[in-house]
Order: C-alpha cells, then sequence, then structure tokens
C-alpha cells in the first residue's frame, strides 16, 4: 500500500506534467500562415466599428476577436464575424463591409465560418467558399450577397448546418443540395427558389440527415400532393410560409412523424384538411393561418395531447367547434381567428387549464359565454370579439387573475357588468367591450385593482354621471367612452395632469355639457381627440402641441377658430358648431393636413389663399358658411386633392385653371355659389378619376362641354338651375359608371383605406334633388348613380344614346325647352327609379319601351305635348294620373281621357287626309295640263316663222294699249288732285 506522502509526489508530478502539456500548446500560437491569410482577409475588409482592432500582427491571432483556434494544433478552426448588434440603425453601423479575400483558402481547418448580419454590398457568394473541406457550420444570412448560389458549396460534404437567409439571393436549381450528405440544418428564407420551383422537393428529400428546414417567401409554386418515398424522416421543424402553392394539404407531409414545427402559412393551400393530421403525434405548434382551407375541423386536432399553439386564423373552416376541444390538454395557444366557425363556445373549453391565449374573435359564434371559461386560470388574453355571442358575462370570468387583455367587443351581449367581474383582475391592462348593451355598473368611487393603458366600452351605459373610478386609471394611454350616455361635464382631473399618458381620448356621441379648458395645451402626450356630437360651449381652445386629430364636430361651440394649430395635425374637423370669423391661413402651413372640415358655420371671409406645394390634403369641407370671393389659384398646389366641398357660399367668378392640377379629385361639389361662365371642358380632361359633379344653382351658361362624356368613373353629375344652353351631349351615354350595374365608387370617404383612423374619418355626404324632394345620401353614397340637368334652357332632343346609361337611378331633364320625342331606348335604363322630363317641348307618343322600366317609382312627364296611349304596362299605370298632366292629346289610364273617342277622331282624320290627297292630284293634273300646253305652242313658234311674227306683234299692240289706258289714268289722278288742293 503507498503511503501519503508518495500518493502526495505522484499527485503533484501529474499536475506539472498536464502544466507543461498546456503550456507547450499554448505556447505554440497560430500557424503563421494563417495569421497572414487572416490579415490579407482583414485587408480588403471597412471596419466602421472597429470590431477588428485586436487583428494585429503582433499578438497571437489565436486572441484575436472571433478567431478560435484549436487548443491542440494552432490551427483556425472558428471564424465567427456575426455582427451581434440589434437589427437597427446601430446593427448597420456596425456592419463589416468590403469583399472576402481568397486568401480564407489557407484556413484548410476551419470548422464554423459566421459572417451574417454584414453588408457585403450587393456582390455574389464567393465561389471559393465550397473549398473548406472541414466546414461544418456556414451562416450568411442577412449579408447583403445576391444573384446566384454558387452550386460549389455542394462540395461541403461536411456540412451539417447552412444559412443563406437573404433577399438577393437566387438559384435556378438545388441538385447541388443533394450532395450535402450531412446536412442537419438548411435556412434559405426569402431566397429566390421560383426558377427552382418544379424540382425543390426532389432535392431536399435526398437529405435524410435534415432535422430543420426553413424555406418562407421563396416564389416556390410546386407542392407535390404526394411522393414516392419519403426521407426526411428525422425532420422536426418544416417552415414553408408565405409560398405561391395552390394546392391542397399534400399526404406525403403526414408521413413526418418527428415533425415538431409546421408552418404552412399564406401559402395559397385549399381544401380540407386531411384527419390524418393527428398522426404528428409529435407535433407542438401548427400554423396554417391565412389560407383557403375549409370543411370541419378533423376531430383529431382536438384530441391532440402534444400541441401546445395552434394557429388555424384567417380561413374557410365549417362548423362549430368540437366539443373534444376538452382533450387540447397541452395547449397554451389558440388562434382561431376569422375562420368562419359557428355553434357555441363548448363548456367542455374549461378544461384547457393550460391555456395562456384564446383567440376566437371574428367567427360566428352564438350562444352565451360558457360559465366554465373562469377555470383557465392561466389565461393571459382572452379575445372573443366580433361574434354574435348572448345573453349576460358570466362573473367567473372576474376568477381569471392572470388576464392582462379582455376583448368581448362587437356581440350581442346585454346585462350588467359590476364589481364583482372585475375584483380579482388586477393584471388588466386592455379592456374591449364595446358595441354591446352592457351596462357597466361600477361605483363613482371605487377604486379598482388594476391599471388600464387601453379602454374600449363606446356604445355601452357608463353614464349619467362621468365614471369616477377611472381617476386611479394613471397609466391610460387609450380612452373611448363614445356613445356612452354620459350626461355630464368633464372633470378637471381629466385635463388638469401635464404628466397624463393619454394618448387618445374619445368621448363623442355622448352629452356632455361645459366649455373647454385653456388647459389642454398643457396635454403633451395627446394625439387624438374626439369631442364631437355632444352639448360643448365656448371658444376653441389652442390644441396641445403634438395632437393629430381633433374632432369638434356637432356642438354648440362659437367665436374665431386659434390663429394656429399644432404643426402635426392631421385631421381638424369643427362642422356644425356657430364658429364665425375666418379661415386661419395658418392651415396652408399644416403639411400633414389631410382633412379639413369647417362645414355648417357661420365663417365669412375668403378661401385662404396660401396653399402650399407638397401638401397632403385629401378632403376639405367648407360648405353652408358665409365665404365669398374667389377660387384661389393656389387651389392647384393640393396635388393630392380628392374631395372638395365648397356648396352653399357666396363664391363667384370662373373656375381657376389651376384647379386642373388636382388631378386626383373624385368628388366636386361647387353648387348654390354664384359662379359664372362657361363650364370649362377641361373638367372632362384632367379629372379621370371623378365620380361626384355637383354644380348646382349657379350661373353657368353656354353650352354643357362633351368632353364630360370622358369621364369613365362619373356617378353622379348634377348641373341643374343654370344657364346653360344648347343640346345634351350625345356623349353622355358614354359614363362607363353608369352603364355598369355592378360598378361602385371606390373613392368615397367611408371605403378610402387611407382615412381610417380610430374614430377619426371624415362625413363624406351629397344632397341631391331625387323624387321631388332633396335627400342627403351618407353610408350608400358609393351606390348612387344620378344625372340632373334640370331648370336650364337646354333644347335640341333627348340623345338616343342616353338609353345606355342601364345603372342610371334618376334622371331630371325637367323645366328646359327640349323637343322631339321620347326616345325608344329609354327602355334600357333598367335601374330607372326616378324620372323628370316635365315642363318641355316633348311631343309624339310614350315609347312602349318605357313599361320595361320596372324600378320606376316617380315618374314625370307633365306639361308637354305628347299625344297618344299611355302604354299598357303594370308600373306606368300604377303612378298617378298628375305624371301626365299637362299633355291634352294623352289617353288611358289613368289619365281620365278615354282612347276610345281618340280612335273615331283618328278615323275622320284618315278620311280628311284621304281626301286631301285626291285634291292634291286634281290640281297636279291642272298644272300638268297646262305646262303641256305651254310647251307645246312654244315648240310650234320655235319652227313656224309666221306664227312667231304673229305672236310678237300682237304682244306689242296689247303693251301699247295697256300703256296709253295707264297714262289716261294716272293724269286723271293727277287733275283731281289739284282741284281739291284749290277748294281747300
Amino acid at each position: 500500500m503507498a503511503t501519503p506522502r508518495r500518493s502526495t509526489r505522484v499527485w503533484l508530478t501529474s499536475i506539472l506534467l498536464l502544466f507543461v502539456l498546456t503550456t507547450t500548446a499554448s505556447a505554440k500560437g497560430c500557424v503563421e500562415v494563417e495569421r497572414d491569410a487572416l490579415l490579407a482577409f482583414r485587408a480588403r475588409i471597412v471596419d466602421p466599428s472597429h470590431r477588428l482592432s485586436s487583428w494585429r500582427r503582433r499578438v497571437d491571432c489565436c486572441r484575436w476577436n472571433g478567431v478560435v483556434c484549436d487548443n491542440t494544433t494552432g490551427r483556425v478552426v472558428e471564424l465567427n464575424l456575426e455582427n451581434s448588434a440589434d437589427m437597427t440603425f446601430e446593427s448597420n453601423q456596425a456592419a463589416l463591409r468590403g469583399e472576402i479575400s481568397p486568401s480564407l483558402l489557407s484556413l484548410t481547418h476551419l470548422d464554423r465560418l459566421d459572417l451574417n448580419h454584414n453588408d457585403f454590398g450587393g456582390s455574389p457568394i464567393p465561389a471559393f467558399l465550397g473549398s473548406f473541406p472541414k466546414l461544418t457550420y456556414l451562416n450568411l444570412s442577412w449579408s447583403n450577397f445576391s444573384g446566384a448560389i454558387p452550386p460549389q458549396l455542394g462540395n461541403l460534404s461536411s456540412l451539417r448546418s447552412l444559412d443563406l437567409h437573404s433577399y438577393g439571393l437566387s438559384t435556378d436549381g438545388l441538385h447541388w443540395l443533394s450532395r450535402l450528405s450531412s446536412l442537419r440544418y438548411l435556412d434559405m428564407s426569402s431566397v429566390n427558389l421560383s426558377m427552382a420551383s418544379p424540382d425543390w422537393l426532389q432535392a431536399v428529400n435526398m437529405l435524410s440527415s435534415l432535422r430543420e428546414l426553413h424555406l418562407p417567401y421563396c416564389g416556390l409554386t410546386d407542392l407535390p400532393s404526394s411522393l414516392s418515398h419519403v426521407n426526411l424522416t428525422s425532420l422536426s421543424i418544416l417552415d414553408l410560409r408565405g409560398n405561391v402553392f395552390n394546392s391542397t394539404f399534400p399526404s406525403w407531409l403526414l408521413e413526418l412523424r418527428s415533425l415538431s414545427y409546421l408552418a404552412l402559412s399564406d401559402s395559397k393551400l385549399h381544401g380540407e384538411l386531411p384527419a390524418g393530421i393527428g398522426r404528428l403525434t409529435r407535433l407542438t405548434q401548427l400554423d396554417l393561418s391565412a389560407n383557403s382551407l375549409s370543411g370541419p375541423l378533423p376531430a383529431e386536432i382536438w384530441s391532440s395531447r402534444s400541441l401546445s399553439s395552434i394557429d388555424l386564423s384567417f380561413n374557410s373552416f365549417r362548423g362549430p367547434m368540437q366539443v373534444e376541444a376538452g382533450n387540447w390538454t397541452s395547449l397554451s395557444q389558440v388562434y382561431l381567428i376569422n375562420c368562419s366557425l359557428n355553434g357555441s363556445i363548448p363548456a367542455a373549453i374549461g378544461s384547457l387549464t393550460r391555456l395562456v391565449e384564446l383567440h376566437l374573435s371574428g367567427n360566428r359564434l352564438t350562444g352565451p359565454i360558457p360559465a366554465e371559461i373562469g377555470n383557465l386560470t392561466a389565461l393571459t388574453t382572452l379575445d372573443l370579439g366580433r361574434n354574435s355571442l348572448t345573453g349576460s358575462v358570466p362573473p367567473e370570468i372576474g376568477k381569471l387573475s392572470n388576464l392582462t387583455s379582455l376583448d368581448l367587443s362587437l356581440n350581442s351581449l346585454k346585462g350588467t357588468m359590476s364589481e364583482l367581474h372585475f375584483a380579482n383582475l388586477a393584471k388588466l391592462d386592455v379592456l374591449y367591450l364595446y358595441r354591446n348593451s352592457l351596462d357597466i355598473a361600477i361605483g363613482h368611487d371605487w377604486i379598482p385593482p388594476f391599471q388600464l393603458e387601453t379602454i374600449g366600452v363606446d356604445s355601452c351605459k357608463l353614464g349619467p354621471s362621468f365614471p369616477g373610478w377611472l381617476r386611479s386609471q394613471e397609466s391610460m394611454v387609450d380612452l373611448n367612452l363614445s356613445n356612452t350616455s354620459i350626461e355630464d361635464t368633464l372633470p378637471d382631473w381629466l385635463w388638469n395632469s401635464s404628466s397624463s399618458s393619454l394618448m387618445i381620448i374619445n368621448l363623442s356621441h355622448n352629452k356632455i355639457s361645459g366649455t373647454l379648458p385653456a388647459s389642454l395645451e398643457s396635454l403633451t402626450n395627446l394625439m387624438f381627440l374626439n369631442l364631437s356630437s355632444n352639448l360643448l360651449q365656448g371658444l376653441v381652445p389652442v390644441s396641445p402641441p403634438f395632437l393629430q386629430a381633433l374632432d369638434l364636430s356637432s356642438n354648440a361651440l362659437s367665436g374665431p377658430l386659434p390663429s394656429t394649430f399644432a404643426p402635426v395635425s392631421v385631421y381638424l374637423f369643427f362642422s356644425n358648431n356657430h364658429i364665425n370669423g375666418s379661415v386661419p391661413s395658418s392651415v396652408c402651413t399644416l403639411q400633414q393636413l389631410f382633412a379639413l372640415d369647417l362645414s355648417n358655420n357661420q365663417i365669412s371671409g375668403e378661401i385662404p389663399r396660401c396653399w402650399q406645394e407638397a401638401n397632403e390634403l385629401l378632403f376639405i369641407n367648407l360648405a353652408n358658411n358665409k365665404l365669398g370671393g374667389k377660387v384661389p389659384n393656389s387651389i392647384g398646389n393640393l396635388t393630392k386633392l380628392e374631395f372638395l366641398h365648397l356648396n352653399n357660399n357666396s363664391l363667384h367668378g370662373d373656375l381657376p385653371p389651376s384647379l386642373q392640377s388636382c388631378s386626383q379629385l373624385a368628388v366636386i361639389d361647387l353648387g348654390r355659389n354664384h359662379f359664372s361662365g362657361k363650364i370649362p371642358a377641361w373638367i372632362g380632361q384632367s379629372f379621370r378619376y371623378l365620380e361626384v359633379l355637383l354644380l348646382r344653382s349657379n350661373m353657368f351658361s353656354g353650352d354643357i362641354p362633351p368632353q364630360l362624356g370622358q369621364l369613365s368613373n362619373l356617378q353622379i353629375i348634377d348641373l341643374a338651375d343654370n344657364e346653360l344652353s344648347g343640346s345634351i351631349p350625345r356623349s353622355f351615354g358614354n359614363f362607363s359608371a353608369i352603364i355598369s350595374i355592378t360598378k361602385s365608387m371606390s373613392s368615397t370617404i367611408s371605403s378610402d383605406p387611407n382615412f381610417e383612423l380610430s374614430s377619426f374619418v371624415a362625413s363624406e355626404s351629397i344632397a341631391l334633388i331625387t323624387k321631388g324632394d332633396e335627400q342627403s345620401f351618407s353610408s350608400i353614397l358609393h351606390l348612387v348613380k344620378s344625372i340632373d340637368l334640370s331648370k336650364n334652357s337646354l333644347t335640341g332632343a333627348i340623345p338616343t344614346e342616353i338609353g345606355y346609361l342601364a345603372a342610371l337611378q334618376t334622371l331630371n331633364l325637367s323645366r328646359n325647352s327640349i323637343g322631339g320625342m321620347i326616345p325608344s331606348t329609354i327602355g334600357g335604363m333598367k335601374s330607372l327609379e326616378t324620372l323628370d322630363l316635365s315642363f318641355n317641348n316633348l311631343s309624339g307618343a310614350i315609347p312602349q319601351s318605357m313599361t320595361a322600366l320596372n324600378s320606376l317609382s316617380h315618374l314625370n312627364l307633365s306639361y308637354n305635348n305628347l299625344s297618344g296611349a299611355i302604354p299598357s304596362g303594370f308600373q306606368l299605370q300604377t303612378l298617378p294620373a298628375s305624371s301626365y298632366i299637362g299633355n291634352a292629346y294623352l289617353c288611358g289610364l289613368p289619365v281620365s281621357k278615354s282612347c276610345l273617342n281618340e280612335t273615331n277622331t283618328n278615323a275622320t282624320d284618315e278620311e280628311d287626309e284621304e281626301e286631301g290627297l285626291h285634291g292634291l292630284s286634281l290640281y297636279f293634273g291642272i298644272a300638268f295640263g297646262y305646262l303641256v300646253g305651254l310647251w307645246s305652242v312654244f315648240i310650234v313658234m320655235l319652227f313656224k316663222k309666221d306664227w312667231r311674227i304673229f305672236y310678237f306683234r300682237m304682244i306689242d299692240q296689247i303693251y301699247d294699249k295697256a300703256y296709253v289706258a295707264i297714262k289716261i289714268k294716272i293724269n286723271g289722278w293727277t287733275v283731281n288732285k289739284g282741284e281739291g288742293r284749290t277748294q281747300n
């Protein structure tokens, strides 16, 4: 047995030997040829952040930043030059630039090369990177390489991980992949594989060792439904999102029994989800969202015990949620948004005790919220919005103590929610209950356990008092109490805190009274304020410095507008108040201003003349004020303008030619002003997007320019009550939008995607005369199609082309001097509801084709010269007799004059016409005989000289006798006149 002293000696000797060996290896340092190779690489690299500052010749290269050597041989085995900065501005600043030197080929023992998140200026991947025989890891992702992937990368036979994630790379084939037999990880996200699409799966299927495959957003179009043999049995992660497969769910995926993650979202999949998906027993995450999958959800999915996250949102599944959902015992996240699911929420959902997020919004779910939902105590997000749920909110929701977000909006829930529902929700920061019929009965002095950031309870009942419990919510960012039955003044605490976190306030559609405080401008975080449709009085205060949207419309505010607004203002709405003064010139300087609505006030003066270029204005409404003067030329600088309302003012003069520059205009309403001159022809040439043109009740004169017929999108044209003359242009039959029954306006405010911003949307309302009355159109404006040319001095006939307008609903040509007959083509206007041709000079019969106007409910043909029988037809004869008054020769129902007498009169007229024809024949015969006799005498005299002499002598004698008789008669008149003068 060894003595303790001897054991100690042996142990010390071993430690010393190990130290010597380690010191010897370390002392060896990096190989000189590899150090020189690295320095040559460094010479071609631009290093703005000095990440390679340690790369100096006097320092052992194994100690350089990013260089790793083998401890035994000193050979460089790893070059890690990853840009680890976040993907921000700083990341771009820290990126290495330049080019990769082939000197790296001297690193013959290189095992790992990582260059990700650098910037190599769009250069191609060097082909020599395929010449490292021992390389197992290659990462070139997000390094701004472009061009074709060199197939030489297929020579890296030892490679286990390849990451080429990039937007600029492409390849026309993936055959080189099949040589990477050791590959376990492949990421070619966003690489353009559209040219390689037909054979991509065959190449990938050769990689039997592959465990992760990432090919999202690669432009792949081919996804075979089956494979003869599946080699990818080791595959655990498959990401094929964002491709364009346009195929059904492939059956070969069901053979990948090792799959734990499957993502095929946004890939144009259709058809039903196969029941066999339940065989993927190791699957923990499934993402098939944003496809066109249909049919019922397979029961196998609902019974899976491995799934922790499933996202089937934005598909078209049918049927109810299965009761078997209770078997989803491992689930923590469920996304079934907009899936067309119906039926009720199963009570068995309460067994999913590990559930953290439940998203069922945007379906067709009905019935009550099950009380069992209170068992989901791990839940942090409950989203049941945009369904048809009914009943009351179960108080069991108050058990969800981990809940941070609750969304029950846009349902049909009723009943009361009290402190009992909220008492244990200490972590709640998002509350959406809007568009329900709920009564939020919380005590005025109650102090909630939570601090809400977002509150959306509009259309619920909170009032009549302003909810005092909100005073304790010091973290509020978004407060929406619109239409909540509040009948109170605004509390001072809402405005007095300059440190308030509030960014959005919507208190519209209540009965809030009082005045707005001058301290409003101290809310430096406030960006959106909507107090419209209340009872507020007093002056408009100066807005907060960063306010983007302000809506104070439909109140009782008075006085002038403030001289300045927040420079970042995007929406300014002050309509329907008692505001006076002029339009502040400061609005011209608001370069981000998107919409300005000052309509229905008492604003006077002129439209500002200071509009600047580079303006974002889309919508201007100055209607129903007291504005005078001319439209300024500077309005031509508003080149993005789409909606212009200047109606019901006292503007005068010609339309400025500069208005042509506003070529995006869709709605022009200049009615009820004093504009004069001719309607410019350039309206029909410059405004190709125009859909509404309203110029009624002005003093425009001259002809209607035929160029208006070039406006293919025009649906409403109102030129009534002017001094226009001439005929209706035949080009009015060319309005494509009125010919097409299916086409509707695309540029109304309500449908303009650029105009959506929470509750801040301008009101686009048009007043039209239809069916004899003035009506306002707003929500259905995009469907209205109307032409009104009444109360002018138009002449000529109604053009036959007008009958091509099959979608026209209202045609008013009354009170003109239009003549001729009603064209028979009018029967082609199948959608016509209102037709007014009264007080004109129309004649002839009512065309039989009008009986085809089955939608006609208002007709006025009165005070013309129409005659004959009113065509028999259900629609025409159900209209009142007053529709035909003032046409003495019309007969038949519904007028009182019978067409029987009209028939006899017609017979008499036919006899008179026949006698007239006989008389005309007699006179024609006499005249013809006289001419024949005269020419006979003339021809005889032409050939008989004696006859000619006798004829002319006789004429001379008659002339002499007549001359003497006339002279004697004249002398006798002269003598009698002289005697008369003597006697006088």
